[in-house]
């Protein structure tokens, strides 16, 4: 197994660490390689998606980076069908895209919207 280093923010350590305390893990690297086995199988199921896919995108994201946001979903209007923006207050909003297109534009969307790098939460919900 591999030892490798990584920096972290001191809230994401203090997160990691209620993590391990409440999800009853070894310790942080049991969390940590726990995490990127979920994250990796996400990946791969928005990867494999194909043909015309419907369902619902849920992003929550801190107010101040809504514009980086707002720049995808004029990108992608094409599959995003509807979209309900609510703040949620403490400085965090809760978006809502209906979605209805190929499945090459819905993927491509979650990886624009992935790499704003600023999505607290980011699901994809297929019908």
């Amino acid at each position: 197994m591999s030892v490798i280093s990584v920096s972290l923010p001191e809230q994401a350590v203090s997160e990691l660490d209620d993590i391990v305390r409440d999800g009853g893990f070894k310790g942080r690297s049991d969390a940590i390689r726990n995490s990127i086995s979920l994250l990796s199988k996400d990946l791969q199921e928005s990867k494999s998606i194909d043909g015309n896919i419907n369902g619902v995108l849920v992003l929550i994201h801190e107010e101040r980076h809504e514009q980086a946001f707002s720049k995808a979903r004029h990108e992608f209007e094409e599959v995003i069908k509807t979209s309900i923006h609510n703040q949620l207050g403490n400085g965090k909003c809760l978006e809502l895209f209906l979605l209805d297109g190929e499945a090459e534009n819905v993927a491509n969307l979650l990886k624009v919207m992935r790499k704003c790098g600023r999505a607290d939460y980011l699901r994809l919900i297929k019908t």
